[in-house]
């Protein structure tokens, strides 16, 4: 493994994802005074496990396409860093709603623990790694509308 293929938003992208999955494992919600508490397995798929295997799969993504020799993946039909992008952001964005919602169990609210403030912390950093990755790319966007480039746009 050769760790200079990594280009500065793949070490964020990864680091983040990988701090990510291990702050998943820290209290997120609990009651001041009471040792247990929940993580980001017990809060709910679409706002604790889902962003979290978000993050794994970005990290499995750097590994497998800048550390393993050999590896394609199948051509997309956005292109790669527009598509780690997005799902950086849904990761960071479902995580952040977490913090803003809270949690409640049997009509009590659940105090916010520092897991949940850290993957908060690590989500917002896989999607800046993400758009650092997407602007060394080169960070275009898709063209709408399938005009071909080059083409004036017809009048109506």
């Amino acid at each position: 493994m050769d760790l200079t293929k990594l280009t500065l938003g793949d070490k964020v992208l990864a680091g983040s994802g990988l701090a990510l999955f291990i702050f998943s494992f820290f209290p997120w919600f609990g009651v001041d005074g009471y040792g247990g508490g929940g993580n980001a397995w017990d809060v709910g798929f679409f706002t604790g496990i889902l962003p979290t295997l978000i993050g794994m799969l970005l990290v499995a993504y750097v590994v497998l396409t800048k550390l393993v020799d050999g590896v394609q993946i199948p051509e997309l039909p956005v292109p790669e860093g527009l598509a780690v992008l997005g799902l950086a952001g849904v990761a960071a964005l479902l995580i952040v709603l977490r913090l803003l919602m809270g949690y409640e169990v049997l009509g009590f609210d659940l105090d916010r623990k520092a897991g949940l403030f850290l993957s908060t912390l690590a989500a917002l950093g896989m999607a800046g790694g993400a758009f650092l990755k997407f602007q060394e790319d080169g960070g275009e966007l898709p063209k709408s509308g399938g005009q071909s480039s080059g083409q004036p746009p017809t009048p109506f």
